[in-house]
């Protein structure tokens, strides 16, 4: 019987503490607001080619992050890829979270902080540092990203992409 109470005790508890954290309010972000859409993605990948991809942006999760999914659309299917864009309010800074087709070893976790109309993330991975700045022209409402990474310990572009509203 004691040990019944001592669980229903218990359980109360958690209960009153997962009301107790209500989710914050949600993200009101003009800048990232710029992503919602759909895309037409040209990556241009240097030696490996030009590739072209669909990206779909929209708010998810309580309006808390901007989700991008790469490739969802495309006949082909080369490459998938999901993207969380959100704000840490405690750090104040950015941060992307990037889970793609490569599976977990390369999914990777950036942080950066808005420049005026860009935001560059660099990320950690295990095989280098890599950096992913997006910029937005305001007047063509398009986006540009410039993918960097170090090999060899020089910074080298891994990919540049054009995004053009569908």
């Amino acid at each position: 019987m004691k040990k019944s109470i001592s669980i229903y005790l218990l359980l109360s508890l958690l209960v009153l503490v997962q009301v107790d954290a209500a989710p914050p309010p949600s993200l009101q972000d003009s800048f990232l607001d710029n992503f919602v859409g759909d895309w037409r993605v040209e990556r241009n990948m240097g030696k490996r080619g030009v590739k072209q991809t669909s990206v779909h942006c929209e708010w998810v999760l309580n309006h808390q992050f901007i989700e991008f999914h790469y490739g969802g659309t495309d006949p082909k299917g080369e490459y998938e890829a999901f993207v969380f864009i959100g704000f840490d309010n405690s750090a104040k800074s950015y941060v992307c979270h990037w889970v793609d087709i490569f599976g977990a070893t390369y999914s990777a976790l950036g942080t950066g902080k808005l420049d005026q109309n860009n935001i560059e993330f660099r990320f950690l991975p295990k095989d280098g540092d890599l950096t992913n700045k997006f910029t937005f022209d305001p007047q063509t409402k398009t986006w540009t990203s410039l993918i960097r990474q170090t090999e060899k310990g020089e910074w080298v572009t891994f990919a540049e992409e054009k995004w053009t509203k569908k």
